[in-house]
């Protein structure tokens, strides 16, 4: 299967603590209450995820946050604590629904780091990795196989294990990464796993060892799926691991501009990382696309894009795009948001540009 095949969104609004679950956050109160619906993240109704259903959408990359489903590191998943085990019950609810439709949902943490932007592969701020002076990576392979264990049942859901890790060392990143695999693994889930790289999982710089800001040696994305393992490559004991990339269309690829660079841009932006998978017999999901419809040369770039990969990106196992979300949190078309919530939202009807350009790709 190319690309073709596997097309949809990311849901976000469940995922960040920012400013009220990050580190220094003076409310200890509100960290041990734990998050508020309605308050801290928006209640996405039915009617919400039946929108996306009828615009054709199939896939969901579900975002949450980490902090939110654990008070403690370590700790139960469900929560007991009521405002954690209330988020919990929330977020198995879209998910039971969307996977009731047909829909497959990838659910994956969208963490915060110390200035309350995006964190990475983080807990609160920490980078994950070797303690004492780093989250432990056995803390968050727990938390997975613990998630992992409730979702099993069901053939529809799929595991992203964190968005964006960067500002850490490729090999700590990729070691955290196998360990993970081997949990949820053990934990019985015979799903995909889609696994992102450092540097925030451009597909543009997957073979550049730049990504890396550990000591020396440093490595790119590309040597450590094939080399995690004592010079083995990334280990899933069913094969089916697939190598997360994200791909925007702005001068300094970020996705916060609404510029776009050039028709065959995102062509180029992911070749890199395409070519490389396809050489070494891997594959690749695009998590993250997305960019202002309303730019002069969008519908040029989206053909193009469409066209790379449903003909010419072999190891493409599709996209979602970035994103959509509450109807009135999430609803500016522009960068960094690009949004396809729909227009009303009472109705839960109405295409934004944005979508109407999705659609035409569906």
């Amino acid at each position: 299967m190319n690309g073709s095949g596997r097309r949809g969104i990311n849901l976000a609004g469940l995922e960040g603590g920012y400013g009220t679950d990050g580190p220094g956050n003076a409310d200890e109160w509100h960290r041990s209450e734990g998050p508020r619906a309605g308050m801290d993240y928006p209640l996405h109704a039915p009617e919400l995820i039946d929108y996306y259903f009828s615009r054709g959408i199939r896939i969901i990359r579900l975002l949450f946050s980490w902090e939110r489903m654990q008070s403690q590191l370590w700790g139960s998943v469900p929560d007991p604590l009521p405002g954690y085990a209330q988020y919990f019950a929330n977020f198995k609810q879209i998910v039971d629904y969307a996977t009731s439709l047909g829909v497959t949902v990838i659910i994956e943490p969208w963490q915060a780091g110390p200035d309350g932007g995006v964190g990475g592969a983080v807990w609160r701020g920490q980078v994950i990795g070797e303690p004492p002076h780093q989250v432990d990576r056995y803390a968050f392979a727990d938390f997975w196989a613990k998630l992992a264990s409730i979702f099993k049942g069901n053939a529809l859901v799929e595991y992203g294990l964190v968005n964006e890790p960067h500002a850490m060392s490729t090999m700590s990143w990729w070691t955290t990464a196998q360990k993970c695999v081997d949990y949820i693994r053990t934990a019985g889930a015979t799903t995909n796993i889609y696994i992102p790289g450092n540097g925030y999982t451009a597909a543009s710089s997957w073979t550049d060892e730049s990504v890396d800001t550990g000591p020396p040696p440093r490595h790119s994305n590309a040597y450590g799926w094939l080399n995690v393992n004592d010079g083995m490559p990334i280990y899933d004991p069913i094969g089916k691991s697939i190598a997360e990339v994200h791909v925007y269309l702005d001068s300094d690829g970020s996705g916060n501009g609404d510029d776009i660079v050039s028709a065959t841009i995102a062509r180029e932006r992911l070749e890199p990382g395409m070519n490389e998978a396809n050489a070494q017999g891997y594959s690749m999901f695009i998590g993250e696309i997305g960019f202002c419809a309303a730019t002069i040369g969008a519908q040029a770039a989206w053909d193009d894009f469409i066209d790379y990969t449903k003909h010419s990106a072999p190891a493409c196992r599709g996209f979602t795009w970035w994103a959509g979300g509450w109807p009135t949190w999430w609803n500016d078309v522009h960068g960094p948001h690009f949004s396809v919530s729909p227009t009303d939202g009472k109705a839960y009807i109405g295409d934004t540009v944005n979508m109407a350009l999705l659609r035409g790709g569906l």
